[in-house]
């Protein structure tokens, strides 16, 4: 990558700028005049072949292809601050940062530590931390526009099967979760809240909750999978909010569909359905280079899936039986 006469200054020019956030702070940090910092990073993108930072409303942030840039030039000044007897604190480390988006779930939450202790693990501890930035959206293709245009490095998407939004031009994809079910929660008073595994037939009566927002609405793989149980489901409910749409289902006014990983409790039950009659396929999706490489980002998402499986008592079981 380091082509041309790029020269170790030029290294903590693209550093400082993306530390301070602002072409004028970081000219001040380097004591150099705001129109000659704009030239020699100017400079700089044309050689690299590419813009490094764009602009946002509170000054410049780094692209795509500045956050990889990035990672490689502060391992280097890092190296060379060692060679030089040069303590390390002395050079500009902010951290770099690693954008991720996947649907409302826990997963993020589980993967973020292990996001971090996975980058730790690969550079050692005198690199500059990980930050990570989490963008949720229950809408795959949503997710995957933001990856395709740069605005996230890296997404979990959760296709319906079946109902597959396809991929984007120039997005990469991988599967992480090959099958995973859609249960259904139901609020604990209801009378089909002691079984184990619960018919879709059996819930032909109820009114039914779905997230507008989801790709097809939500309302594509419900209609199928009950019509293929003999029955037009009732759909009543159209709410976005987890906590309201909650309050809906453990007051009995309507069920839902849910994720496997969903806890039960205070007025809550999740439980599977006979024969899966609606399942998800979850892939990593990425376009360029990250901080992360993306085989150990997909390892690690997976890693953060498994330690999930037991949230539901009743996943466990299902899981043993098709990724045993």
């Amino acid at each position: 990558m380091w082509t041309m006469e790029l020269e170790f200054r030029h290294l903590r020019i693209v550093i400082a700028v993306a530390d301070e956030g602002s072409i004028t702070k970081a000219a001040a940090a380097l004591g150099l005049s705001q129109p000659s910092l704009t030239s020699q990073l100017q400079r700089i993108e044309r050689a690299m072949g590419a813009p490094l930072f764009e602009r946002a409303r509170t000054g410049v942030v780094p692209t795509s292809f500045g956050r990889t840039v990035l990672a490689k030039a502060r391992s280097v000044v890092n190296e060379m601050a060692d060679l030089r007897g040069e303590a390390a604190a002395a050079t500009p480390t902010g951290p770099v940062e690693l954008k991720i988006g996947g649907r409302p779930s826990p997963l993020l939450s589980a993967v973020v530590p292990l996001l971090s202790a996975a980058y730790a693990a690969l550079h050692g501890p005198d690199a500059p931390p990980l930050g990570v930035q989490v963008h949720t959206d229950p809408s795959a293709a949503a997710l995957q526009g933001r990856v395709r245009a740069g605005r996230l490095d890296a997404a979990v998407l959760c296709d319906v099967i079946g109902f597959e939004i396809g991929a984007a031009e120039g997005v990469r994809r991988e599967v992480v979760v090959e099958v995973e079910p859609e249960f259904v929660a139901l609020s604990e008073r209801h009378p089909l809240a002691e079984r184990d595994v619960i018919d879709l037939a059996d819930l032909a009566g109820e009114n039914w909750m779905i997230d507008p927002q989801e790709d097809h609405g939500g309302v594509g793989p419900l209609r199928a999978a009950c019509r293929a149980a003999g029955f037009e489901p009732r759909i009543t409910h159209e709410i976005s909010d987890s906590s309201s749409a909650r309050e809906f289902v453990i007051t009995g006014q309507c069920v839902s569909l849910a994720q496997p990983t969903s806890n039960e409790g205070r007025g809550l039950v999740v439980r599977p359905l006979v024969g899966d009659p609606i399942s998800n396929r979850l892939e990593l999706a990425w376009k360029d280079l990250g901080p992360i490489d993306p085989a150990v980002l997909r390892d690690t998402v997976v890693e953060g899936y498994r330690s999930l499986v037991a949230r539901n008592p009743h996943y466990p079981k299902w899981w043993a039986r098709h990724h045993g």
